[in-house]
């Protein structure tokens, strides 16, 4: 039998919790409202936003979810002029690896064309194309995406990373010029 103190503390605990007020949920980049929304940090430096945004099977379209996501990067951009905008391009293991490389890049720029076309300067925009490299044996629809985050870094330490995390290659525009890096070599991008 349980003791009158015992079922006191309980029923404490569970007027605590009914009480509590629901955590806010949602995309990185609609977070602002959060008292602390950067809390799942791990102290080692400031997270950043970032979201998924999922393609079909051998499909380069954005659907309608994947726009309200990018909605949401634009706002957060509108008001973080010295952010940078990333979008890393992916493909799943099915197909041979060379389509893979180039449905990535397709997806990753579906995605820089949708930001500009809602007013994001393209010099912000670094876009890392992965295509296969970090899928799973087994293609899986997760796989099928583009990852899109902000950060402040400067575009050499961008490059740099991205290149050492199994890029294929990484484009970004300077002062209206699209240059491509693979292997350590940059290079403009014929229009």
């Amino acid at each position: 039998m349980r003791s009158a103190v015992h079922i006191a503390r309980m029923a404490a605990a569970a007027a605590v919790l009914v009480a509590a007020a629901p955590a806010v949920a949602g995309p990185d980049f609609v977070a602002d409202d959060r008292v602390h929304p950067l809390a799942a940090s791990d102290v080692r430096g400031v997270l950043e936003p970032t979201d998924e945004l999922l393609f079909a099977l051998d499909d380069a379209a954005l659907d309608a979810t994947a726009m309200l996501q990018l909605a949401a990067v634009v706002r957060w951009l509108d008001g973080r002029p010295d952010d940078r905008v990333v979008i890393e391009g992916r493909a799943d293991s099915s197909g041979p690896a060379d389509h893979n490389a180039q449905l990535a890049s397709l997806r990753a720029e579906a995605v820089r064309n949708h930001l500009i076309g809602r007013g994001v300067d393209p010099d912000r925009i670094v876009v890392a194309v992965y295509g296969e490299n970090g899928a799973r044996p087994r293609p899986e629809a997760h796989d099928r995406r583009a990852v899109v985050y902000t950060t402040k870094a400067p575009i050499a330490a961008l490059v740099s990373t991205e290149l050492d995390n199994a890029a294929l290659e990484v484009v970004w525009t300077h002062l209206g010029t699209r240059l491509r890096e693979t292997r350590g070599i940059a290079t403009p991008v014929a229009r």
